[in-house]
Parts: structure tokens; C-alpha cells; sequence
């Protein structure tokens, strides 16, 4: 029963902190260079990562998609499969995944730091709304940042897997190219971006929670980082069903 109540603490903490940034975020003042500064940061921190996962899984479902089609002689729809797989599903969550390691736990452990440090309870001294001033930057950081690294890492992805099948295949560019976006729509791109916008605002959520009700001093900072990754992948492994499910329904 103990952990019954905890985590129906837990659940009702979570939405009165959704509930105060949801306030804060329609209230004046707006710091637009913090939220400038964690759009940088983001950015910077995680495209290098993103792309260094991305790029090399359009090599190999190429690879492992050309071994397939050859059985059949269709190596010419290879580029539409990988367009397929790469907008509207391996791109969204890979990249969501390495910003939850990357940018999510970095956020836990800056505001996490914070309120240890007693940070947050100084600007509340000074009449500086934490939610205004740390949260909302951040949250907004993430949900912008994580669709413009999804686009990069999409076309990364792409671009990986062109190497490989005209590189080291020796399939035909302008067959490639021509077949690219045969069963991909542009729906299918924004559906694939509208994950990731998903997926960066409860990667910027649960680092946020995690970060500003740390307790426990430098292990509490710790542990809710490790937290914010866990809890992050499984939600969005799992929002991610019921989004593509939706999607699937809704776009073909």
C-alpha cells in the first residue's frame, strides 16, 4: 500500500507542477535570452550524438533492406522503405531517446544543482518566478530543438544510407532518388515531426520535475538524472505506440 500512496503522490505532484507551468507560461515576464541560451545548448549538446546514431541506422536498414528486396528484384523500392522507416518512425525516436540522455539529464542535474544550492528559494526571494525563469525556457528549448534535430537527423539518415546503397552497392543514384519519396507524403514528414515535438515536451517535463524536487543533496542531483532518462524512454517508447497507431489511422 506504501508504494500505492507514493506514487499517487507522485502522480498528483506531477500535475499541480504541470498545472503551475501552464500559469507561468502565459505570464509576463518573458525571458527570451534564457530561452535563446537552452535552445544553443540543446542544439550544440545533442545534434553531434543524434546524428552519430542516425546515420549509421539508414546504413544499415539499407543494407538489411537491399538483402531483402534483391530476393524479389525490386531493389528499386530500397529508398522508399528507408524513407518510410527514417521520417516517420527511426528518426523521431532515436533522436528523442539521445536528447532524453543527452539534454534531459543535463536539465535535471542543472535544476536539480539549483535547488540544492538553494538557487531557486534566492530568486523566489527576489520576486523571480522559478517556473518563468527556469522552467519554461527550458521546456520550450526542448520542444523546439527536438523536431529541427530530427529534421537534420532525418536527411542524415538519408544521406547514410544513399552512401551505402550507391557507395558500396553500386545501385543506380537517379533509381534511388526518383523512388525516394514513391509511399512518403509530406503528411508522413509532419507526422514524424509532430512526434518529435511530443516527444521533446515529455522529455522536457520529466527532466524539469525530476531536477526541481530534488531532495538529497549531490546524490538526490544524481539520481534524478539517472530518473529522468529511464522514466523519459519508457514513456516515450510506449506514447509512441499510441501516436503511430493515431497517425497510421489518420494519414495512411
Amino acid at each position: 500500500m506504501s508504494i500505492f500512496y507514493r506514487l499517487l503522490g507522485s502522480t498528483g505532484q506531477f500535475g499541480f507542477f504541470i498545472w503551475q507551468i501552464i500559469q507561468a507560461l502565459f505570464r509576463k515576464p518573458f525571458f527570451w535570452r534564457e530561452t535563446l541560451r537552452s535552445m544553443h545548448t540543446t542544439g550544440f549538446q545533442c545534434i553531434l550524438p543524434v546524428l552519430a546514431i542516425v546515420v549509421p541506422t539508414g546504413m544499415v536498414t539499407t543494407l538489411q533492406g537491399l538483402q531483402v528486396f534483391e530476393v524479389f528484384g525490386a531493389q528499386r523500392l530500397l529508398s522508399s522503405l528507408l524513407a518510410e522507416a527514417i521520417f516517420r518512425e527511426l528518426s523521431p525516436t532515436l533522436v528523442s531517446i539521445m536528447v532524453a540522455s543527452q539534454a534531459g539529464s543535463a536539465v535535471s542535474g542543472e535544476i536539480g544543482t539549483m535547488r540544492v544550492t538553494e538557487e531557486i528559494d534566492a530568486l523566489e526571494v527576489m520576486a523571480v518566478d522559478p517556473f518563468q525563469y527556469i522552467i519554461i525556457p527550458r521546456l520550450i528549448a526542448l520542444v523546439v530543438m527536438v523536431p529541427i534535430i530530427n529534421a537534420i537527423a532525418s536527411f542524415g539518415g538519408i544521406l547514410g544510407g544513399y552512401a551505402v546503397a550507391i557507395g558500396l552497392k553500386g545501385l543506380n543514384s537517379g533509381v534511388f532518388l526518383s523512388n525516394l519519396f514513391s509511399f512518403t507524403k509530406m503528411s508522413h514528414i509532419w507526422g514524424g515531426m509532430f512526434k518529435a515535438c511530443v516527444f521533446g515536451l515529455i522529455v522536457g517535463l520529466i527532466s524539469c520535475y525530476r531536477g526541481y524536487y530534488v531532495s538529497g543533496g549531490a546524490l538526490g542531483v544524481g539520481r534524478a538524472a539517472n530518473t529522468t532518462v529511464v522514466h523519459s524512454i519508457l514513456l516515450i517508447v510506449c506514447v509512441n505506440y499510441f501516436l503511430t497507431s493515431a497517425l497510421v489511422t489518420l494519414l495512411g
